[in-house]
């Protein structure tokens, strides 16, 4: 068990080491602080010892680092530089405690699980590290072991964290950090990558998602051999998708890798909404025949229907300079709306009047994600933690993309896919499917059912000269005619709308399909709605 006390006292030795005894003092602990370093304080390299500080505590703070480099607008851009340069560089745990898990797990000896066991690992992380292994049958795996109380660590970790971010709650500057916002987001992130249970589920997810598509290789876990310590997975081998030489020489097409890539990303972002949200060049490989391969599922983002629409609608508005919807979709992202609308239109003209001007190639993504997310740090704006892993995401893929290859520009892409999904969306057979629109049928189809009804009561009143409108407006004949107008116009539109609850319901009714999965009933109702909506757009206009 880790002792708390002890973790402490490390973790703050290290940091008055590394010359940070301003901050140890500024969060109470003051008798640590090292007064020789006071002056080294002041020097301009003291992000490189805080990088170093997070280095040398161990993978939680490395991980934290990392997803802090991932939030410009919250911290100072020299930080955020430093703070990107973190990797995960660990040594790998030796091969005995590998041994003893694995026994441990499966209740018998090594070599009886895996007739033939690697000791020396073909990768090692902070969390784990990985061996290749074979299995009775044959079967060439890799075996992804948890390191040896590593859970324990980060526990502790998290919980002095926690304890520092609410010191720092009680000093102004430091509040404006929002570090306790901070240390939550990144428990939730840490903590999933521990689950390998969870880990797990997404690989199976994601390899059955991927099932037949030839550009994108997901390896299939073992299930039989999937513990609470240990995953067992398909082996798959390539080129690291960041060495361009080697795949130069091996006479990969890099132009062709950066396009697939991003499109595989892509599906999994808009289509899909489950995406893997950690990759970096070490969790992606190029296979023969150009095949991308995807490992590392510890990670991985959601985004609800809701969202994936908002943000194809948002894109659209970008890409049209469409400022008030722009904001639009950013209050459905956000779930509430804008503390000041006003300030937040004027500083999206600015973002787009940078950005707008300037061709697709020359557009810095990257520069324009980090000024969108110093955008939203400044207006408050409070985007799910699954949002700033997209952002993160899409960052990366950017960097990788352009690697391969200059030209390479992901907002080539992206637009038009908004686009593909936007008419994939208004597809009769998928608006079938959406449960939103068919509860808004519904609702209309109540709507028809009461409104004879009540039109006659109308209708019986100004036959008995009952319904009378009181009014003080003098221009009484154009008003009625604007009534007149306004009547004729809920008709038109009443009717659309039945013909398409008639063309919805009527796919329940187990007629003989004629065309685009649509029986002949369905197909009269979406045919008629949609000769009438040209009408009923112009009368729209004209008023």
């Amino acid at each position: 068990m880790i002792s708390r006390g002890k973790r402490y006292r490390e973790v703050l030795s290290i940091l008055a080491k590394n010359g940070f005894g301003d901050i140890i003092s500024r969060s109470l602990f003051s008798r640590f602080r090292n007064k020789a370093s006071s002056q080294a304080q002041r020097k301009a390299d003291r992000w490189i010892r805080f990088r170093k500080a997070l280095e040398e505590l161990g993978p939680t703070y490395v991980k934290f680092g990392q997803i802090l480099s991932n939030r410009p607008g919250i911290l100072p851009d020299d930080l955020i530089a430093e703070l990107s340069r973190l990797q995960d560089q660990v040594a790998s745990f030796p091969f005995e405690e590998v041994k003893q898990i694995i026994e441990s797990e499966f209740g018998k000896p090594i070599h009886e699980v895996y007739p033939e066991f690697s000791e020396k690992p073909v990768a090692s992380a902070s969390i784990a590290q990985v061996h290749k292994a074979k299995l009775p049958d044959g079967q060439i795996v890799a075996v992804k072991i948890r390191r040896p109380g590593i859970e324990e660590i980060i526990r502790a970790d998290v919980v002095i964290m926690k304890d520092i971010a609410k010191l720092m709650m009680r000093n102004e500057e430091l509040s404006s950090l929002r570090p306790l916002e901070l240390v939550s987001a990144f428990e939730k992130t840490i903590l999933a990558e521990l689950d390998f249970d969870k880990e797990f589920r997404n690989l199976r997810k994601f390899h059955e998602l991927f099932q037949g598509d030839e550009t994108v290789k997901i390896p299939a876990p073992i299930q039989a051999y999937c513990k609470d310590q240990l995953i067992t997975l398909e082996f798959i081998e390539g080129i690291k998708i960041s060495r361009t030489e080697e795949l130069k020489a091996a006479g990969y097409d890099l132009r062709l890798i950066a396009r697939r890539g991003f499109d595989a990303f892509f599906k999994q972002i808009f289509e899909w909404g489950h995406f893997h949200a950690d990759p970096h060049p070490g969790n992606l490989i190029v296979m023969p025949g150009n095949i991308i391969g995807i490992l590392d599922f510890g990670m991985v983002g959601q985004l609800s229907p809701a969202d994936r629409s908002s943000l194809v609608e948002f894109v659209i508005a970008l890409g049209r300079d469409d400022i008030a919807r722009i904001v639009e979709n950013i209050e459905k992202l956000q779930g509430s709306p804008i503390e000041d609308r006003s300030s937040l239109e004027k500083d999206l003209a600015s973002f787009i009047a940078d950005f707008g001007g300037q061709a697709v190639m020359e557009i810095d993504l990257n520069d324009a994600l980090e000024k969108g997310r110093k955008l939203a740090f400044k207006h408050n704006l409070k985007l799910n933690p699954d949002l700033f892993l997209l952002f993160r995401t899409i960052s990366l893929l950017e960097g990788i993309g352009i690697s391969l290859d200059p030209e390479f520009r992901s907002l080539d892409v992206i637009k038009p896919y908004a686009f593909k999904l936007l008419r994939k969306q208004l597809d009769p057979r998928n608006l079938l499917k959406n449960k939103a629109l068919i509860s808004w049928a519904g609702d209309w189809y109540q709507l028809l059912q009461v409104l004879p009804g009540d039109i006659r009561k109308i209708s019986a009143k100004l036959r008995d000269d009952q319904f009378k409108i009181k009014t003080e407006n003098p221009a009484t004949d154009r008003l009625s005619k604007q009534v007149k107008q306004t009547g004729n116009q809920l008709s038109k539109t009443l009717v659309f709308i039945a013909l398409l609850v008639l063309g919805m319901y009527s796919m329940e009714l187990k007629f003989p399909k004629v065309a685009w999965d649509l029986n002949w009933m369905g197909l009269t109702g979406f045919g008629l709605s949609f000769l009438i909506l040209p009408g009923l757009i112009r009368s729209w206009f004209r008023k």
